[in-house]
């Protein structure tokens, strides 16, 4: 059950992590139900999970994010009772759970599951509506806290006092619903740590990852150093980061290379990043079908993050592909395995991140080695295939200790 639909396309994220979990948990010979609701335009999308044989259940959203909400409150008044107490996020997730609850309710009736993965902290609620019996882990994208933390560390006055308002609301809500839960999936260490400091139930870690079978190295092109960054633009932190680059970074590396060349891709490029496509050296390509012929044609690969928290593909995406990478300590932090200086360069401040980027376009030995050795971790750690491995691990565990419990106490009751 999440609330943001798996498939394959658009490049990495959530969605894509999903997915490849999915499909893993199907070859392995397991049967897997995904329950999603849907706007209008990600319909097409449903198919992708079935073509690879996961039963794929759709609540259709309406187009209009206003008259959902409307239509949310008008079946379940209660929803504007909570509002000042819990996270908009949250509340956004009980307006879908409004739609979902049918379908559920049939799943559990007509598929009597083994265990249900709830995906995103944001939607922890949708465990009260499953049976005690029924064992459930929460697939943790991010800590949602961290990312308006984070946000507020960059903002002054009452901005600032609104965000970290919003993240310790989030915070209680996350960790006050952890209880219900048999087991907790991480995709960083760093969160994984967090989290096990202030819970009982067992953590695991399983990062992002990618198919390293498709998304694979390519020949270095002939023509002009070029960077490349890749992200759903329409994320706030990756915007802000792209514009903090292209503000303070970029001008420095055109100093030093006037040549070099810039390709920002990906889908929902708000008005503030389409307006970079003016500047010189930059191209916002916005969305693409593969980001493989971005990274064949880039000699480096930049990931200016400076907020957020969660998801990394970018990070594991630009390893497969064989391109070494510069990234602020945000940008990869909690990747297990990933070492500053061996598998990436690491840099924060705008001059120092420059400096690694210059290098990088300058020494192409130093690029080689970092790429090659990043993408022999790609495929020790992060194939798709490996991950599934470990979620059906984590899953299988969490089954068999329902089932004994269940064993148990029918065994205490006479006659059973």
């Amino acid at each position: 059950m999440t609330p943001e639909l798996p498939h394959r396309r658009g490049g990495g994220g959530g969605r894509g992590h999903e997915y490849f979990v999915c499909r893993r948990l199907v070859e392995l010979g397991h049967h897997v139900l995904n329950v999603s609701p849907a706007l209008p335009s990600e319909i097409e999308y449903a198919r992708d999970l079935r073509e690879v044989g996961v039963e794929n259940w759709i609540a259709r959203r309406p187009a209009s994010h206003l008259r959902e909400a409307v239509e949310g409150v008008m079946r379940e008044p209660e929803i504007l009772m909570t509002a000042a107490k819990a996270p908009v996020r949250a509340l956004e997730m009980r307006v879908f759970w409004i739609q979902l609850r049918r379908l559920v309710d049939r799943a559990l009736r007509d598929w009597r599951p083994d265990v249900v993965v709830i995906v995103h902290g944001m939607a922890a609620a949708w465990a009260d509506g499953l049976p005690q019996s029924v064992p459930a882990v929460l697939g943790l994208h991010d800590l949602q806290w961290h990312w308006y933390i984070s946000r507020a560390q960059r903002r002054r006055g009452p901005a600032a006092l609104v965000l970290r308002g919003e993240a310790e609301r989030y915070r209680r809500h996350v960790l006050g619903l952890l209880p219900r839960y048999q087991a907790a999936i991480a995709l960083s260490t760093i969160e994984a740590d967090e989290l096990r400091s202030t819970t009982r139930i067992p953590v695991s870690v399983i990062p992002v990852g990618v198919d390293t079978s498709t998304l694979r190295p390519a020949p270095e092109q002939e023509g002009p150093p070029r960077l490349v960054f890749t992200g759903t633009l329409g994320y706030p932190p990756n915007s802000q980061g792209i514009r903090w680059f292209a503000d303070h970074v970029w001008p420095q590396v055109r100093r030093a290379l006037p040549d070099a060349q810039l390709d920002i891709v990906g889908r929902d490029p708000p008005h503030s990043v389409q307006r970079l496509d003016e500047r010189e050296g930059i191209t916002v390509v916005g969305p693409v079908r593969a980001m493989a012929p971005y990274f064949a044609r880039a000699h480096a690969v930049v990931v200016p993050i400076l907020t957020g928290a969660g998801i990394r593909v970018k990070v594991v995406e630009g390893m497969a592909a064989g391109r070494a990478i510069v990234s602020t300590s945000l940008g990869w932090e909690g990747l297990p395995h990933v070492q500053p200086g061996r598998h990436l360069l690491v840099a924060d401040d705008p001059r120092d991140f420059a400096v690694a980027a210059i290098r990088l376009l300058q020494e192409p030995a130093l690029r080689d080695k970092i790429a090659t050795d990043a993408r022999l971790l790609a495929e020790r750690r992060y194939d798709w295939r490996a991950l599934g491995d470990e979620q059906e691990s984590v899953l299988g565990t969490v089954a068999a200790r329902a089932n004994r419990s269940a064993g148990q106490a029918s065994r205490a009751i006479p006659g059973t």
